[in-house]
């Protein structure tokens, strides 16, 4: 028989405790008619929760390096999203999300900020919040079908996990693919038959998230600013066809939207796939 002492703790850490979570907390938001908090609620416990499950051992309250700060920041990041939806006006929502992916990259960053030097922590974590605070924004936008954003925002989080073990940080990949296990029960609440919407808010705080592990694996492993750019674009496309078309309703139906989305997270694998062969990792 195989060897599966690797592998099923990394099937229970990474998929099971995060869906279940997820999943727990959906069907009791529902039963409590708590509907408008579900989603976000859902994405945050399950990914905390999947956090503490890989992590426990390492993790420090008081945060000592980078990934200290990720269930510190997924708590502050599903208040600013709430807090930002009930804001009038567009740019004051986007002033909140710019303030909170600034403190996001700067804390992310400071661990680094001995081998980076002043400036370039400085550079890099203005970057990094920028970035985020614009795709936080687009990606809040309305999406045709009621399950669609989570589904994209999951089919990236999925290809951002397995690129991210295979190139840079094993727990760092396992987080993004708990990202996208909690993503799929909301998929799976926002269908007609149950109706639990996904919220803006909780769109952010994935957005936010993911955006906060690919600035991680970037300073600390050298995860590729190539893939990065890949796997932000998959998140953009369906949000700016909505744009480009100026229509209310978002961008496309589920199925050519989730297809336009996973065409870019291929190549990213794909890329990542090689570049292991090539270094000897296969």
């Amino acid at each position: 028989m195989p060897d599966t002492s690797f592998f099923l703790p990394l099937l229970l850490q990474s998929a099971v405790v995060p869906f279940g979570v997820a999943l727990a907390v959906l069907a009791a938001c529902r039963a409590a008619r708590l509907d408008a908090l579900a989603s976000l609620l859902a994405v945050a416990a399950g990914f905390v929760a999947s956090y503490f499950a890989i992590l426990h051992a390492q993790w420090s309250p008081v945060p000592k390096v980078a990934l200290d700060w990720l269930p510190w920041i997924a708590v502050a990041g599903a208040v600013a999203a709430i807090a930002g939806d009930k804001l009038p006006g567009a740019v004051s929502r986007f002033a909140l999300r710019l303030l909170v992916s600034l403190v996001a990259g700067g804390l992310i960053v400071s661990s680094a900020l001995g081998s980076l030097g002043p400036v370039k922590a400085a550079l890099t974590a203005l970057a990094t919040g920028l970035a985020l605070a614009g795709l936080w924004t687009l990606v809040t936008r309305p999406a045709q079908g009621a399950a669609t954003r989570p589904l994209l925002l999951a089919v990236v989080a999925g290809g951002t996990g397995l690129v991210l073990m295979m190139d840079s940080s094993q727990s760092m990949g396992q987080l993004s693919g708990a990202l996208a296990m909690a993503l799929a029960a909301c998929v799976l609440f926002a269908l007609p038959a149950i109706g639990v919407r996904f919220t803006p808010a909780a769109a952010g705080l994935a957005v936010l998230l993911l955006g906060v592990l690919w600035a991680t694996a970037h300073v600390y492993s050298g995860f590729s600013l190539g893939y990065v750019a890949l796997l932000a674009g998959a998140l953009l496309i369906d949000p700016l066809l909505g744009v480009i078309r100026r229509s209310e309703r978002g961008g496309l139906p589920w199925v050519p939207a989730a297809v336009l989305t996973a065409i870019p997270v291929a190549v990213t694998v794909a890329l990542a796939v090689k570049a292991m062969q090539e270094s000897g990792g296969y």
